[in-house]
């Protein structure tokens, strides 16, 4: 999330023993080059445990990588700035089968963009394909299981974002095949102002949502995987404007 100090990130963490939070500090960009957008956050597996890697816009309208080892000193430390023109960042960021990263952002001509990076030989970030249209708000990605015929083979990603009031699914297989297109299969509710969260659930692994409504309100949907319809579920709660 972003800090309370000059719109800077801030790290903090969950102590399983003590049952606690701790706090890990600001990092990442500082004023005038204040964070603007969502943080995409993973760990990926490099070192052991893995590094944490994260993407997020800057006030400069580009993407910032940062990563930070889990050994001594865990200090955090910028890998990039990459890209231009780019509205929104979000949870989109995946490290794929290859060990390359993946992170899907939003244009200011409202199409999604892919930027991946070769992670392995570090290399620069590269812009890939764009997709969709008149989109406003942060898309949320996750890799599923679908598409995944044993452990060495990549699941499609599966991405959800609000456009019109809608959320529309849109689907990518092969992903670490750079000819592979990406498709909308459907769009679906109403009234929604942002998709907040995507997973892929152990309940017959269906894909779960939870989007805010533009009354502040939250809502879960899911997809049924066995005939891929997509379902409205309760409307809950509140959120801090």
């Amino acid at each position: 999330s972003q800090g309370p100090t000059g719109c800077r990130l801030h790290h903090r963490y969950f102590d399983q023993a003590s049952g606690t939070w701790g706090d890990g500090g600001l990092f990442g960009p500082s004023s005038p080059n204040d964070v603007e957008g969502l943080p995409g956050f993973i760990q990926s597996d490099y070192g052991a445990p893995g590094n944490f890697e994260v993407v997020a816009l800057t006030a400069s309208k580009a993407l910032q990588h940062w990563w930070r080892n889990n050994g001594g000193p865990m200090t955090w430390a910028e890998s990039a700035q990459f890209g231009s023109n780019i509205a929104f960042s979000a949870a989109t960021l995946v490290q794929r089968f290859d060990r390359s990263l993946d992170v899907i952002c939003v244009t200011t001509n409202g199409n999604m963009q892919r930027y991946w990076r070769d992670d392995p030989n570090n290399k620069p970030w590269h812009a890939c394909e764009t997709f969709g249209s008149q989109v406003k708000s942060p898309p949320v990605m996750i890799e599923g299981q679908y598409g995944a015929t044993d452990e060495t083979v990549a699941g499609n990603y599966e991405l959800c974002v609000a456009v019109n009031g809608a959320i529309q699914h849109w689907w990518k297989g092969s992903p670490e095949n750079p000819s592979s297109a990406w498709a909308m299969s459907t769009s679906f509710g109403s009234n929604v102002q942002q998709v907040l969260g995507l997973i892929q659930s152990s309940f017959g692994f269906d894909l779960e949502v939870i989007a805010l409504l533009s009354d502040g309100t939250l809502q879960h949907f899911w997809r049924f995987s066995s005939n891929q319809s997509w379902h409205a579920g309760p409307i809950f709660g509140s959120t801090v404007k």
